[in-house]
């Protein structure tokens, strides 16, 4: 394997272990390199913003830090497949959250990987899939409700045309062809709901907390993907 190659296998062990010590020694070994040519590898892990450690004695080695959080080493590939994602699902819940993510992820990239995602990127074109979501401000509302489990009181203009105000506890997102749906238990009708995006008008969060609910026990049943579900 080349350089690079080799520091993304590096890392990857060294996650692998966290946050056990590794010795340069076994590194060496494992990667076929010299000790001398590890050393230099993680001082150029280091640089790109590696959390590592050095300790000393017979138990001692390098480690990662991962300071309670999950630090993943990414490929070129993986990145670019991120990045992908987020642009097809452009229309989807926390799509601005997916868009700020993956931007934050590329800042981040090492100036070796930016390149080659950029390169990646050049060579991918695609036409997200319309899936409509709605009002982006009511689609961040009910994004807010599900993550802090609040009640949410929405303007809904149902398949009858009619028109209602209605207090709903948030379960999750339902999508397929037809759109995106808020799945919900409907204080106004005493029973699970989905509610197409689209044809809330308005929503705006309550100060009263959700009880928690099980997805499928709201509606009573679990969506199939194969079959157009009955909306509100």
């Amino acid at each position: 394997m080349n350089r690079l190659e080799r520091l993304y296998a590096i890392s990857d062990h060294l996650r692998r272990h966290a946050p056990a010590p590794l010795s340069a020694q076994s590194l060496a070994s494992r990667f076929d390199v010299s000790r001398r040519t590890i050393e230099r590898d993680l001082a150029a892990l280091k640089e790109v913003g590696l959390a590592l450690s050095a300790s000393r004695g017979v138990h001692g080695g390098v480690r990662l830090e991962t300071f309670g959080r999950v630090l993943l080493v990414l490929t070129p590939a993986e990145v670019t497949a991120l990045l992908l994602a987020a642009t097809i699902a452009s229309d989807m819940p926390y799509a601005q959250a997916a868009k700020t993510a993956t931007g934050k992820l590329a800042e981040a990239l090492p100036p070796a990987t930016r390149v080659q995602v950029e390169g990646l990127c050049k060579r991918i074109q695609v036409v997200p899939a319309s899936m409509p979501s709605g009002v982006p401000r009511v689609r961040s509302v009910l994004e807010d409700a599900l993550r802090v489990s609040r009640v949410v009181r929405i303007g809904y203009t149902d398949r009858n045309g009619q028109r209602t105000e209605r207090d709903v506890e948030p379960v999750g997102f339902y999508g397929d062809a037809g759109g995106w749906a808020l799945v919900g238990w409907c204080r106004l009708r005493q029973g699970g709901r989905l509610f197409l995006l689209r044809r809330i008008r308005h929503a705006e969060l309550t100060a009263e907390t959700a009880a928690p609910r099980d997805y499928a026990e709201t509606l009573g049943y679990i969506p199939d993907p194969g079959v157009r579900p009955d909306w509100e």
